[in-house]
């Protein structure tokens, strides 16, 4: 099996990260941290969190880091309903692009080199909305624990660490705002607890924004994704915790035809399976990015190609991989 070094890029709709130098200052209050919440106690903790970054409106900035990059973007978000929402992500700097969200889904404009362009995504989330609706859930995965209280764009928050409870997950050191719960900072650990992405507000304004933003002009949008209605694989052994969230046939950025493009998720962390026909012996491939977040296994699974891709553990994408079979 060869093995390659992915490149390492921005993962627009489910930011995860920020700043140069924040992380010393989150990380040092977790030899603080209070012993692990009971699970009841822990479940309310992280729902909290889910629900702030949802039924919350709110306006700002946030910095993001992956190692040395560092990039600046506009997030909003407006409330629609009990559970829905609509938000806006924008970056600041680098390449025009940005994002609108909304429960149905989400569409990106990037404008480079004078062209415009529109891309359907599918996942809807993205900074500080990082925890699912049902986040209560995680707490059979991660064990949760208090910290001391820091300050976030003039905001007074308090540490909450999600330590993973096996190899399946990264960890989590989100710093959550003392009366809402909603994140305003957050690191994701891998599992000798070194920072891997890092994100803070810099800036931000609860209680707007009020109304809606503009819509996109839809000219151009790619089609959107088809449900996959013959399953040609299926999965044994998933990673604990992970279910099959989505299975679709959509079209890709550079990338004749359709694929077929399955996510499996524990709520937090998301997997990707693309198959696609091998048109020729697929060698069996295993990469991973720099600072070893994303990890990829390629291999052939009857007459398929198939991709396994994600920003998780390689036992997690391993498992997946390895346990993919061609139905018959």
């Amino acid at each position: 099996m060869s093995r390659r070094v992915l490149p390492m890029r921005l993962v627009w709709c489910r930011a995860r990260a920020p700043v140069m130098g924040v992380s010393l200052a989150l990380l040092a209050g977790l030899a603080q941290a209070d012993p692990a919440l009971p699970k009841a106690e822990a479940a309310v903790w992280l729902q909290k969190m889910a629900d702030a970054s949802r039924r919350m409106a709110y306006e700002g900035s946030f910095v993001v880091q992956h190692g040395n990059a560092m990039h600046t973007l506009y997030v909003s978000n407006r409330p629609i309903n009990s559970t829905g929402k609509e938000s806006r992500l924008m970056a600041m700097d680098g390449i025009q692009r940005e994002v609108r969200c909304s429960e149905t889904g989400s569409l990106s404009v990037v404008a480079d080199g004078g062209r415009t362009r529109l891309e359907r995504r599918l996942n809807s989330r993205h900074f500080p909305d990082l925890l699912p609706l049902d986040a209560g859930n995680l707490a059979n995965w991660y064990a949760v624990r208090l910290g001391e209280f820091a300050r976030v764009a003039g905001l007074d928050c308090r540490q909450v660490e999600l330590v993973p409870k096996d190899a399946f997950r990264w960890g989590y050191v989100l710093c959550a705002e003392k009366e809402s719960g909603l994140p305003l900072k957050a690191v994701t650990v891998d599992d000798a607890g070194q920072p891997l992405m890092q994100y803070a507000f810099v800036e931000l304004k609860l209680g707007g924004p009020s109304r809606p933003a503009a819509r996109m002009l839809p000219a151009d949008a790619p089609p959107a994704a088809r449900p996959v209605e013959t399953e040609r694989v299926s999965v044994r052994n998933m990673p604990p915790g992970y279910a099959r969230v989505t299975a679709v046939r959509r079209t890709l950025p550079n990338k004749p035809g359709e694929v077929e493009h399955w996510v499996f998720s524990d709520g937090l962390t998301h997997i990707s399976l693309f198959l696609e026909p091998a048109s020729k012996p697929v060698e069996s491939v295993k990469g991973q990015s720099d600072r070893g977040m994303i990890h990829l296994l390629t291999r052939q699974i009857g007459p398929l190609q198939a991709t396994v891709v994600g920003d998780a553990p390689w036992p997690a994408v391993e498992a997946i991989a390895m346990g993919l079979e061609a139905r018959r």
